[in-house]
């Protein structure tokens, strides 16, 4: 399904899933607008997060926006302008 078809609801729901798989934290203790790095989110992780993101999503995620992308709620609003 692509992210034109999803709800802003589902993306979230999808992003959270995949930022807990990466950083091994619950889905639901992640809150949209915290900042990735509180949940351990370093450099060798934030490229993993991305290409997953990538793949989960079927987008290209430049690095340097890549490293703009500090929540949930900023990875969902660059989901949404992509599709």
């Amino acid at each position: 399904m692509s992210a034109q078809t999803r709800s802003t609801a589902e993306i979230e729901e999808r992003v959270r899933v995949i930022v807990g798989e990466v950083l091994w934290v619950a889905a639901d203790d992640i809150e949209p607008g915290t900042q990735l790095i509180d949940y351990g989110l370093d450099s060798p992780t934030a490229i993993e997060l991305t290409i997953q993101l990538e793949q989960a999503f079927a987008i290209e995620i430049p690095e340097d926006v890549a490293a703009q992308l500090n929540t949930v709620a900023e990875i969902v609003e660059y989901v949404r302008g992509e599709s």
